[in-house]
């Protein structure tokens, strides 16, 4: 019985390591247009498969488009980011440059930036960018319907048309600012915001919109 007990575990961990190889072998995505773009260091070409863990990189000049199930994410020129997976989301981590997305909340897709995670934010089609201007500070512009950006449990809405300067600034508070949160004195010194502030469209934004217009929303787009 012992000896049928150990045959059975280790059959277990065996097909265990067996889904888990599976599983990282699941591309995330597809690319759908390339130009001057890498993906894991390699040139990006179109139908390629990405996969979690996957560096992305633009050049100047450079854009790249991929579809993640019925959504999309794309990268504007000079940008770095990487791909990861997590229950069941495509989670595109920006570390400089524009990166941006189309779909709708039920698609498994979204951006991840060192002020928030930016996301459709209902069941209506939405496509919008972000771009990194600095350490805690992001621009993000909704070019269609609404978008949501989280951080730490707070959520703001981008909404159609419109396009805000977000920083995430620390708030300054005593200890007995926050004495309903029970979490210990002084974590209210550490409690931090997103400050929202509306800016015209334009620069980087409206070039979004006018690569977004030519690859996605053309009819002439494949």
């Amino acid at each position: 019985m012992r000896l049928l007990g150990k045959v059975a575990v280790s059959a277990g961990v065996a097909l265990l390591g067996v889904a888990v190889v599976i599983a990282a072998d699941v591309p995330t995505g597809v690319v759908s247009n390339a130009v001057r773009a890498h993906v894991d260091g390699a040139d990006a070409a179109l139908g390629a498969n990405v996969y979690a863990g996957d560096s992305l990189n633009t050049y100047p000049g450079g854009t790249l488009r991929m579809r993640v199930g019925a959504g999309q994410l794309f990268m504007l020129e000079s940008s770095e980011a990487s791909v990861t997976q997590d229950h069941g989301l495509v989670d595109m981590l920006m570390e400089s440059g524009t990166a941006g997305l189309s779909g709708t909340i039920d698609d498994p897709l979204e951006i991840d930036t060192p002020v928030g995670t930016l996301r459709p934010a209902n069941g209506k089609h939405a496509f919008g960018q972000v771009t990194i201007t600095g350490g805690n500070q992001i621009i993000v512009t909704s070019y269609e319907g609404t978008l949501s950006l989280t951080h730490e449990g707070e959520e703001r809405m981008v909404e159609d048309g419109k396009s805000y300067r977000v920083t995430l600034a620390a708030q300054p508070a005593s200890p007995a600012a926050y004495p309903q949160r029970g979490q210990g004195a002084g974590t209210g010194n550490n409690h931090r915001k997103l400050i929202f502030e509306l800016i015209l469209v334009g620069g980087t934004a409206a070039i979004g919109y006018g690569v977004w217009h030519a690859l996605a929303v053309s009819p002439s787009s494949p």
